[in-house]
Parts: C-alpha cells; structure tokens; sequence
C-alpha cells in the first residue's frame, strides 16, 4: 500500500504545473546570470600584482622616520625592500607566461619561481603582523585572512601544475560562482513555494486519502522523499545546461581549477568537481530541513502561506535583529542555511567563530533534519495515544 500512495504522489507531482515552472525558472538562472557576469570588469592577476607593487611607494612615503630609524624599524624596512623586489620577479614570471606559456610555464623549475615566491613574500607579511605592522598605514596593511587564501591557492597550483593564468569566463570558473549566488535565501524561497503544495490536495480532497491506510510517517516521507528529488533533479539538471551553455560562450576550462574553502580555521584550495559535490551534498541536506519543517510548521498552523512566511522570518531574523542592533551571534546555526557564506569562510568572519566551517556546517543540518523528523514523529504518536484514550473512556 505505501508502494501505491508513493506512486500517487509521484502523479500528483508530475501534474503540478507551479513546480515545473519553479524548474525552468531555475535552469534559465544560470544563462540569464552568465550574460550579467559576462559583462564584469574582472581584475586578472598580473594587474592585481602591478597595483600591489606600486601602493610600495606610499608605503615608503608614510613610513615614519622616528620608526625605521630603530632597530626593529630598519628590519621592517628591509622587510618592505625585499617584498617590493619579489612582486617585481613575480610581474616578470606572470609576462613570460602570458607571453609563452607553454615554453617557460611549462612543468619543471620554472613553473615554481612565481609561486616560490609569492609563498616568500606572503611569509614576509605574516612576519610584519607578528611585529604589529609598526609605520604602516592601515590601508596598506593586507589582512592575514587573504594572505592564508593566497597561500592556499599558490599550494594547490604547485601541487597539480596547473596554468596560473585561468580564464574566470569558463564553465568551470563560472560554476562555483553562480552556485554561491543561489546560495541561502534564493534557494530556501525556491524549496518553499516547490513544497508549498505537498498538503493542498490532503487539504482540499481529505476523503480520497481514506483509500490508503497507510502511517502518518509514511506520508511524510513520500510527500518529501519525492518533493526533495524533483528539487534535486531540478538544480543539477540547471547545473548542466547552465555549463553547457556557458561552454559554448567560452569553454569548459579546467575542472581541477582551485576554488577556497574555510575549514579549521584556516583556508585550503580544493578542484572544482570537489567544491560542486560539497555543494549538492549541502543543497540536499538544506532541502530537507525545509521541507520537513515546512510539514511541521503547517501542522501547527494549518495554513500553507503562514508556514512560509514563519520560515522565512525565522530564517531572515539574524539579519533583522542585526539590523536594529541586536546581537545575534546564539543564531549562528541559521548560518548553515547559506551554505556558500560558510564555505567562503565569511559566516565565520561575520559571527567571530572559527569553527563555523562546512564539517560543522554539515553536522548541525544533520541533526537538525533528525531532531525535526523526531518532533514530527513525537507529535503525531501523541495524538495518537490521545486518540485511543480518548475512543476508550466513549
């Protein structure tokens, strides 16, 4: 009988016309998002290494004299000198590979000078943080946070010799982008009006569904079981038609290509492919949540646009207690919800806690799908004990 009513909700599925065009909505996102990012002015590395090279020269300007005069503010000094002189091999090594890439960047020695020496120059930075950055103005100052980033990224090109230069237009550049646009409120609201429908035939046809004496549980689980994979379904078919199409515009590009993550208080670079896994793994897991406290919260309320707006108040309320100045750091699990912010390590900025990284992340949706599960359950094997007690005493 449960094989049955899966397959009634599955027809029910197939015939709503809203989530179909929740679907399309969804696979138009990342063409119509591509022809906006397209047009960005986009900084490449060997004019963000140019810029850096010549703010050298205020930096000197406002160097104070009563500072490098010092002991400790001559080796300061020499600090600086000596990190101007790597950001100029690093300007040469980045023009021979725009010039000739596959004669000079070729794997081999070569390959390492540039990042050799921008781990150098970035461990001359750490030491100037450690003397706290004495006579340099704070404008000049690079914050550890992108120095950790960059080393990562310098780590994870040596490592699998890959072209420094990469072409941010690509599929598989572009991808990770989009994805972390999606990200957060965009994908809750698009979980929410999918699942709005799961109780409206129960609502508006209660008697058809006398025909299957099926749990409570049971109902559950195939309203969101399939609910949950259309959704699924739905973003990786957007995933790759999106790709596709941005392949066309400009190219596949290289799947191993870094993308930075946070995680232990610190960042690592990891491939494409393992970033986009991360993600899913994430949306599914988010998915989930909504949907089952969507079931919950209608229960309780008995009314499907209520239930949304709860939600998303719920969701929102860090950002809105924020707002009027309120401290919010005790709901930093609502965080998880944007995913994105959590891998690019800025939910971890945002709320001061270093440990609010994606293994973390993970864990808390996890239990917090079975802790809604376990309410949903509890409740209704309450009213079912009420149910029998109360046909006992008649």
């Amino acid at each position: 009988m449960f094989r049955k009513y899966l397959l009634f909700e599955i027809k029910l599925l197939v015939l709503n016309k809203k989530n179909w065009l929740l679907g399309f909505a969804l696979i138009l996102f990342f063409p119509l998002y591509y022809s906006h990012y397209s047009q960005l002015d986009i900084v490449d590395m060997k004019e963000e290494i140019t810029d850096k090279s010549e703010t050298f020269y205020e930096v000197f300007n406002s160097f104070p004299g009563s500072v490098w005069q010092t002991q400790e503010g001559k080796e300061i000094y020499a600090n600086l000198l000596e990190q101007v002189g790597l950001l100029f091999w690093q300007r040469l090594y980045l023009s021979k590979e725009v010039d000739n890439p596959e004669s000079f960047f070729s794997a081999g020695p070569n390959f390492q000078k540039f990042f050799d020496a921008g781990l150098k120059l970035n461990e001359l930075r750490l030491d100037l943080h450690q003397r706290g950055n004495k006579g340099i103005h704070r404008d000049h100052i690079i914050p550890v946070n992108e120095i950790l980033k960059e080393n990562a990224l310098y780590e994870y090109h040596k490592e699998h010799e890959l072209s420094l230069v990469q072409d941010p237009f690509k599929a598989s550049n572009f991808v990770p982008v989009a994805l972390n646009l999606i990200s957060g409120t965009l994908f809750c609201i698009l979980v929410l009006l999918a699942g709005s429908s799961m109780l409206v035939n129960d609502q508006l046809h209660p008697s058809v569904l006398f025909g299957f004496p099926v749990s409570f549980m049971q109902k559950a689980i195939s309203k969101v079981g399939v609910h949950f994979v259309q959704i699924m379904l739905f973003l990786c078919i957007a995933i790759l038609i999106g790709s596709y199409y941005v392949a066309g515009k400009a190219g596949w590009g290289d799947f191993r290509a870094p993308v930075l993550i946070y995680q232990d208080a610190d960042f690592i670079a990891i491939s494409m492919l393992r970033y986009l896994f991360y993600m899913l793994v994430a949306f599914g897991l988010i998915a989930l949540l909504l949907l089952f406290t969507f079931l919950l919260v209608n229960l309780v309320t008995k009314n499907l646009y209520a239930a949304i707006v709860i939600i998303l108040f719920v969701l929102l309320s860090p950002q809105l207690l924020q707002a009027a100045g309120v401290e919010t750091n005790w709901l930093y699990p609502l965080k998880f919800i944007d995913i994105g912010a959590v891998l690019s390590g800025d939910a971890a900025k945002e709320y001061g806690i270093e440990k609010l990284d994606f293994m973390h992340a993970y864990s808390w949706l996890v239990g917090l799908n079975l802790l809604v599960v376990g309410i949903l359950y509890g409740r209704n094997k309450l009213l079912h004990i009420r149910k029998v007690e109360t046909i006992s005493i008649k």
